[in-house]
């Protein structure tokens, strides 16, 4: 198993709290009595490992594999408790067992430490799914956008058939991802945020948060590519009618590649 650094932990186990705080809402809707979660992933499943060209490896965290979606984990934790007894510890989250052993810290390529994953799980009603991907290749362009799409798809779109390779990308202006201008027949990023089937509520302010923690160095040296997405069965439900999303912005400040994808019906 890789080893992680304490940094690597917490940040995980972050990100699996806010997963669980999710599903024991919605265990106490039937069981108000329930002071914790079941989760078979220890924390970490949560991350999940790349190799890069020509010889890097990189950590994003993130859901297990296994997993079509963020809310199909919280689904299956909500299954598990719900069905049996949750166990005896002194965490209603994320306490894990007295005689886990943590491995030693270890010096490693990871992402920037960031606040976004921790943010968006007090986001749960989105219609939007986010995968931040560290750049090891070069300053942008076509083809690195395309394997930041590749690399994104291993997460958002684990368990749904599709081969990203099948994507054609074109570039678009950085302030079109933010517009308020919706297109008449089809979604941008702001209305995939805010307009979802089915309400969720958010306003213009949480967008602003979101992104703020998203790029916060600003917009304006930020490279976004526009992707088909006739290209895996992910977008399936969005073509039936609400639309589907699938962009990729390079941050060149932060060396980073943010993808965001969308697709839901009512």
């Amino acid at each position: 198993m890789p080893e992680y650094s304490k940094q690597d932990l917490q940040y995980a186990a972050e990100f699996r709290e806010g997963i669980h705080r999710e599903a024991l809402a919605i265990v106490r809707k039937t069981r108000p009595d329930v002071a914790e979660v079941i989760d078979r992933h220890p924390v970490e499943d949560y991350f999940q490992e790349h190799w890069d060209y020509p010889g890097k490896w990189y950590t994003m965290v993130s859901i297990p594999y296994g997993y079509g979606s963020r809310q199909a984990l919280i689904d299956a934790i909500v299954r598990d408790t719900l069905a049996g007894k949750p166990p005896k510890t002194e965490s209603a989250y994320t306490q894990e067992p007295p005689d886990t052993v943590m491995p030693e810290p270890k010096k490693r390529p990871t992402q920037k430490e960031d606040p976004f994953y921790k943010l968006i799980a007090s986001y749960p009603d989105l219609a939007v799914d986010y995968c931040i991907v560290k750049n090891e290749r070069s300053d942008g362009g076509y083809e690195s956008h395309r394997h930041a799409l590749k690399a994104a798809c291993t997460v958002i779109c684990d368990g749904w058939e599709g081969n990203p390779a099948l994507a054609a990308g074109k570039r678009m202006p950085a302030e079109a991802l933010f517009s308020s201008d919706y297109p008449k027949n089809g979604l941008n990023y702001r209305r995939a945020f805010l307009y979802p089937p089915h309400e969720n509520g958010y306003t213009g302010k949480d967008f602003a948060h979101v992104n703020a923690a998203l790029f916060p160095n600003g917009t304006d040296t930020l490279e976004v590519f526009e992707w088909t997405t006739d290209w895996s069965d992910y977008f399936r439900e969005g073509h039936e009618w609400w639309g589907t999303l699938c962009v990729t912005v390079y941050d060149k400040t932060l060396h980073r590649f943010v993808v965001i994808m969308a697709s839901a019906t009512d």
